[in-house]
C-alpha cells in the first residue's frame, strides 16, 4: 500500500454530491395544476421540495408530469401543487403513482395497471405517513393531498 492510498477521500463526499444532485433534478419536475414548472415563489414549493426530497431518499423517481416533457413516459411518484382555489378544501401537494406508459397504454393489461395504480398509491400514503406528513385521501384514485410540512426530524 502506498502513501498515496491512505490519503484518498472516503466515498461520503461523493454520496452527498450525487444526492445533491439527485434531489435538484427531482425538484426541476414539480408542477403546478397548470402543468407549468412549478415556480420558488409558489406558498406550495417548499412543501412540493419537502416531499420530493423524501420520495427520492426512498429510492422512488419523481415522475415528470409535465406532459412535453421528453420523459413523461417514465412513470414515478407525482407531485402536483394543487390551491385551495382549485376546489379543494385546502392547499397541498397531490401525491400519486404514475405508471411507465409500457403498462398504462396496454389496454389489454387493465386489470395489471388498475391493480399497480391501487398499490402503489396506497404504499406512498404508507410512506408520507412514515416520513410525518399529514395527508388526506385526494380524489377518486387512491392519491394523497399532503395538508402540511412533516415534523420535524431529529438532526434536520
Amino acid at each position: 500500500m502506498t502513501d498515496h492510498d491512505l490519503h484518498q477521500p472516503g466515498p461520503g463526499p461523493l454520496r452527498a454530491a450525487a444526492g445533491a444532485v439527485e434531489l435538484a433534478q427531482a425538484v426541476t419536475r414539480l408542477v403546478s395544476v397548470d402543468g407549468c414548472r412549478l415556480a420558488d415563489s409558489n406558498p406550495l414549493a417548499p412543501l412540493a421540495r419537502d416531499i420530493a426530497r423524501s420520495m427520492t431518499e426512498t429510492g422512488l423517481t419523481v415522475h415528470r408530469c409535465a406532459q412535453h416533457d421528453l420523459l413523461y413516459r417514465l412513470g414515478g411518484v407525482c407531485l402536483l401543487a394543487v390551491p385551495a382555489e382549485s376546489g379543494t378544501c385546502s392547499s397541498g401537494v397531490a401525491v400519486s403513482w404514475t405508471a411507465h406508459n409500457l403498462l398504462l397504454l396496454d389496454w389489454d393489461r387493465y386489470g395489471t395497471y388498475a391493480g399497480t395504480q391501487q398499490a402503489m398509491n396506497t404504499a406512498l400514503g404508507g410512506v408520507l405517513r412514515a416520513f410525518g406528513y399529514p395527508i388526506a385521501p385526494f380524489g377518486s384514485g387512491g392519491a394523497w393531498l399532503v395538508t402540511g410540512r412533516r415534523e420535524t426530524e431529529t438532526g434536520r
